[in-house]
């Protein structure tokens, strides 16, 4: 299957609180993108869920909030490659948070990333 995501992602461990009409959980994300992000954890919620979701990058004052869809989910895995979280997708971000985001996700190391000075 090919790769679908349009914005460079980026590894990078933040904690991340998200809510659903059902609950409200904190977990740590494990990549970011200026398009969404992935949240390891055990019991992600169904595909296609809005959650509400707010972070805090490392290094970056601002703190995000907006709507997020569960793309992708992969529950605890017994024989998966994949490790257990979601995927989100960033619903209604604000074009000034996502360009802050990718910003952010620029500084950090990786293929496609400015040479570091």
């Amino acid at each position: 299957m090919g790769e679908l995501r349009q914005d460079l992602r980026r590894e990078v461990a933040f904690e991340v609180h998200y809510r659903s009409a059902q609950e409200f959980r904190s977990a740590y994300a494990a990549n970011i993108s200026g398009g969404g992000l992935f949240i390891r954890t055990q019991q992600p919620p169904p595909l296609n869920r809005t959650l509400r979701i707010r972070f805090t990058l490392p290094g970056v004052p601002q703190q995000f909030e907006c709507q997020g869809l569960v793309v992708w989910a992969n529950p605890a895995p017994k024989q998966s490659l994949y490790p257990a979280g979601m995927g989100l997708k960033f619903l209604d971000l604000p074009r000034e948070a996502k360009q802050l985001i990718e910003a952010f996700v620029m500084t950090i190391p990786g293929p496609g990333a400015p040479p570091q000075a």
